[in-house]
């Protein structure tokens, strides 16, 4: 279960020089401050298209009434997760605790080779099944869509999708994983807390809880959120379509018998994942971000001691993980 540590995802952000427990905290508190401006600001701009902040209530005021075949409800509902992927790339840079691209995989950023193939198996064993399971039960087409709201739906779902996996599989399970050095732990963690951003009953909750695992399983599995992105964003985007559509709703009341329609979905996405990463479908690094970033590290770091460190040239701590050797890096 677990690949090489160097380049293993829950606990990546340890081989960053610059690393400091503390450091995620900083990313967190800056990502929020930030992210509920923007949001803030996306809420007024609602308000003010809408009439009134009762009425962006009305779209955006959870899961029984979500609206995602308008505008409004589109931006406010989606667009309000999607912006937090630019969000947490200006934080990283901001605080420079690590590169951005260590949030995406620990291969060297977001590869779109893999999420393209992840996709495509996302559809065969999640698509398939969830649209034979609403052709079977499903009420007469009430479309809700226009030609635009359908394209917008299109792009801001995924990034919606997207932005959920940067947040919970990237910085929340990274930096209970840079804490505690257990993968496991940081899987649980994570999944605990995406539980409770998720207003479901409670099969609702223990679906989200079990999801949450199994998508902190496939980051690990694969050394990235390509995998969880996608079967994320094929489960979410069937949802939305068959609620724009008409034919079925989106709510907070989840049965027994779609937790267990999940779990085995899930599970078969995952055992495919764990036989892929044994064909070496996870295995090639894109580019080495942690050797260059650690270089920029070392080169500030001698400026800042006046020690005679030259790029390219190993220095005293330059082959030390950064867990054993950077209590004195800021």
């Amino acid at each position: 279960m677990r690949p090489v540590p160097e380049h293993e995802y829950p606990t990546y952000p340890r081989r960053f020089l610059s690393y400091r427990w503390f450091k995620p905290i900083l990313v967190a508190l800056l990502f929020f401050a930030l992210y509920m401006g923007a949001t803030v600001a996306m809420v007024v701009a609602g308000a003010i298209q809408q009439g009134g902040i009762e009425n962006v209530m009305d779209i955006a005021g959870g899961y029984d009434n979500m609206d995602v075949a308008s505008i409004p409800g589109i931006l406010l509902n989606l667009g309000s997760l999607a912006i937090a992927i630019p969000i947490l790339a200006l934080t990283a840079l901001i605080v420079r605790d690590r590169p951005f691209s260590s949030y995406s995989s620990a291969r060297g950023g977001w590869d779109w080779g893999v999420f393209g193939r992840m996709m495509l198996l996302a559809l065969l064993v999640c698509g398939v099944p969830n649209l034979i399971w609403v052709l079977l039960d499903h009420g007469p087409l009430d479309n809700h869509f226009t030609v635009f709201t359908f394209l917008l739906l299109t792009v801001m779902g995924p990034l919606q999708c997207i932005a959920e996996e940067y947040l919970f599989r990237g910085l929340v399970m990274q930096t209970f994983g840079g804490w505690f050095r257990i993968p496991v732990i940081a899987v649980i963690g994570q999944a605990l807390i995406f539980m409770s951003m998720h207003p479901y009953n409670l099969t609702g909750r223990l679906t989200i809880l079990a999801t949450g695992c199994m998508m902190g399983l496939m980051a690990w599995i694969t050394r990235g959120i390509e995998a969880s992105s996608a079967i994320h964003i094929v489960n979410n985007m069937i949802a939305f379509y068959v609620d724009g559509l008409g034919i079925g709703a989106i709510a907070s009341e989840v049965s027994t018998l779609d937790l267990f329609v999940t779990l085995a979905i899930d599970t078969v996405y995952v055992l495919a994942l764990l036989f892929l990463r044994k064909k070496g479908w996870f295995d090639r690094i894109r580019k080495d971000d942690v050797a260059a970033f650690n270089e920029k590290v070392k080169i500030k770091y001698a400026k800042k001691y006046e020690l005679n460190w030259k790029p390219g040239v190993a220095g005293p701590a330059a082959d030390t993980p950064a867990e054993t050797k950077n209590e004195n890096i800021s």
